[in-house]
């Protein structure tokens, strides 16, 4: 079960823009069947035929078990998911985003919901954490690899117009080597954050 991408933090306005789809093989079951390395790169093909804000390196294509990408578009997104059910590779796809959203687009193409994951929220000594819009920043990284210091002192270098949000967002992907980083959606919150200082 994936579920390094359900913790995602934010308001329904900017979560409307973050859709992240993985493609895994099942472990034991079509790992090693006949060209599922070959499956799992046309999953990747078709991934990136609909213009992700970011995916998975292609140098690292070959050696993982997992293909990732994330859309700022709800229809690209859909069409992805449209693509994937078409070829129907055998190689199992979990998707995050809102659940409203998810359920729609899953009902339109016809797909069926196989299980619902919750992320229930955040426990224990909160007060050690950064603020929470710094939280919606790095949570877009689900194994947490985006420093909150580095967010931090790149909001302070767009704040002063040493770089754009965009160039800002760019830096803050590179540790998420999973590739589902929403660089639209970092650049955009970068933006919230400098009008509000």
């Amino acid at each position: 079960m994936v579920t390094h991408t359900l913790h995602r933090l934010g308001d329904e306005d900017n979560l409307k823009k973050d859709y992240v789809v993985v493609a895994i093989y099942a472990h034991g079951i079509n790992d090693n069947q006949p060209d599922s390395r070959g499956k799992l790169l046309r999953i990747a093909e078709i991934l990136k035929s609909q213009r992700p804000v970011n995916m998975i390196n292609e140098l690292l294509w070959n050696f993982t078990p997992a293909i990732q990408a994330v859309y700022d578009d709800k229809n690209s997104f859909k069409t992805a998911l449209k693509l994937l059910k078409k070829e129907d590779l055998g190689i199992s796809i979990t998707v995050s985003g809102l659940l409203s959203e998810v359920r729609e687009i899953a009902e339109e193409l016809g797909l069926k919901l196989h299980t619902i994951n919750l992320s229930l929220g955040v426990f224990g000594k909160k007060e050690l954490l950064p603020s929470e819009k710094i939280l919606e920043i790095t949570s877009m990284c689900g194994h947490h690899c985006v420093s909150p210091n580095l967010v931090k002192n790149l909001v302070e270098q767009v704040f002063k117009n040493k770089i754009t949000p965009e160039d800002a967002a760019e830096e803050l992907s590179k540790p998420c080597i999973c590739g589902v980083f929403n660089k639209a959606r970092a650049a955009n919150m970068i933006r919230n954050l400098i009008s509000q200082k």
